[in-house]
């Protein structure tokens, strides 16, 4: 039986379906298969929870300027909440095989991004800013300003950080070796869609002027081999509930998210509803049905990472 568009387009915005051209509707074609679930979700592995708050961790290094977090550490990404003194610096390295990005929660942080090759970009970030470095792009960060500067700070799982000067510390057991390797752009990592370069800088309170007369819209603002993000802005004014939809779930990886701006409501599969907000961080395990609403007053948006540029989201039939 043939489904005509009307109905593809009322089953793409029912289940959160992002809908861009006749093109990349035919290029992703949806048909109904069975997939294996656990009837119980996997619990929750540490040092990951449902909800990390970021009053929470602010209360529990109450009075330090300099404090880290480990909240995601899966076989995909690793992510820290870290706070900073000002005049704290992270010297100039790069990853190999792994691009770097931080969302700054508080505070101002000064970044140097090599972009392109052989050139400094230096961007200067407040609260609420997304800003990424590529793999194998030379960066640095410092904390500017007079308050201390928290960030939120993701890269691949097992990433090791290759500095351009050798630093005059190591960590027990290890020392620091000269090396070469490639630099520049991956020649094999996945192009940005019409061919655009990397952007480094997102604000969403910025970008709703981007967007401007709409109530809702997403971007795109990571795609890499492996590490995927989407800026998903909405007003919670707008939600219209539907008790029969779960969302969807993620069958081979799990995805992580952090509000940056407003306030965001989750439903993850075993979890009561709840909301979160500014700089909290959410965390869905694979195989857990989660859908996520705009919520609250004005507007609100969230950063939603995975780690596969087209990665699949598995959805209930239409009804």
């Amino acid at each position: 039986m043939r489904t005509n568009l009307s109905s593809l387009l009322c089953f793409a915005v029912s289940f959160g379906v992002t809908i861009l051209t006749a093109q990349t509707r035919e290029q992703r074609p949806r048909k109904v298969l069975y997939a294996p679930k656990p009837l119980k979700p996997a619990p929750y592995r540490a040092p990951m929870k449902p909800l990390v708050r970021l009053a929470d961790l602010k209360a529990k290094h109450e009075g330090q300027a300099n404090w880290s977090e480990l909240v995601v550490d899966d076989k995909n990404n690793r992510a820290d909440v870290i706070s900073a003194a000002p005049g704290s610096k992270v010297a100039r390295h790069l990853h190999s095989d792994a691009p770097e990005y931080w969302v700054v929660q508080q505070g101002r942080i000064r970044f140097e991004i090599e972009d392109p090759p052989g050139k400094f970009q230096t961007i200067d970030a407040g609260k609420g800013a997304l800003v990424f470095a590529a793999e194998r792009h030379l960066h640095s960060l410092e904390v500017i300003g007079s308050e201390p500067a928290i960030r939120f700070q993701v890269a691949l799982a097992d990433t090791t950080p290759v500095f351009e000067t050798k630093p005059a510390v190591a960590e027990k057991g290890m020392e620091f070796v000269p090396v070469t390797l490639s630099t520049g752009v991956n020649p094999d990592d996945v192009p940005n869609p019409e061919g655009k370069p990397d952007r480094l800088l997102f604000n969403a309170a910025e970008m709703w002027k981007e967007h401007e007369g709409r109530r809702s819209w997403s971007d795109l603002a990571i795609r890499k081999n492996r590490a995927h993000a989407n800026i998903i802005c909405g007003h919670g004014a707008d939600t219209k509930r539907d008790p029969g939809n779960r969302g969807h779930y993620h069958a081979d990886f799990d995805e992580i998210w952090t509000v940056l701006q407003g306030q965001q409501r989750w439903s993850i599969e075993g979890l009561d509803p709840f909301v979160a907000g500014e700089g909290d961080v959410v965390y869905a395990p694979a195989n857990r049905w989660h859908l996520v609403e705009a919520y609250g007053e004005g507007p609100s948006c969230r950063l939603a990472i995975t780690p596969y540029p087209a990665g699949n989201h598995l959805y209930d039939p239409p009804r």
